[in-house]
């Protein structure tokens, strides 16, 4: 990683840790073993469990949010700048606090309407491009399919 990038790391691990978000991975990236991201933080709260990964390398913010009755929402969402990912990163930070399986469903839309054509849900080994008109029909079969 660049030396801007590694600052970009901190400002986001900071940020992350101040909203209760718990880092994970430190030791592997402080040791520069692979990581599929570079920056992967988890916090938990009565309505859901959400992971946020970050990669530089692969210019992408991964959001999953779960909860073991109500199903899966996993987004990565694509970004040609740092701005652009700054944004993503606080729209989450923004909205955890009360988040769960079906609001990350209906954020999906406003992720779309806000990065259309980089916006994509993951269903563990796919990922299907969303648009307004498909993203909650994605979710909705991709939860009924595993439920």
């Amino acid at each position: 990683m660049s030396e801007s990038q590694l600052q970009q790391r901190q400002t986001l691990a900071q940020d992350l840790s101040a909203q209760g978000w718990q880092l994970k991975n430190e030791d592997a990236f402080n040791h520069d073993l692979w990581l599929s991201a570079e920056l992967t933080a988890r916090k938990r709260i009565p309505e859901s469990i959400m992971e946020l990964n970050y990669s530089f390398e692969n210019s992408y913010v991964g959001f999953t949010v779960a909860k073991f009755d109500e199903g899966r929402a996993e987004y990565i969402i694509y970004f040609d700048d740092w701005d652009t990912s700054q944004g993503i990163v606080q729209d989450i930070l923004r909205h955890s606090e009360q988040m769960t399986v079906a609001r990350a469903a209906q954020w999906s839309v406003e992720l779309v309407r806000k990065h259309p054509g980089n916006v994509f849900f993951f269903t563990g080994s796919d990922s299907i491009e969303l648009t307004e008109a498909n993203a909650l029909d994605v979710f909705e079969r991709f939860n009924l399919e595993v439920g």
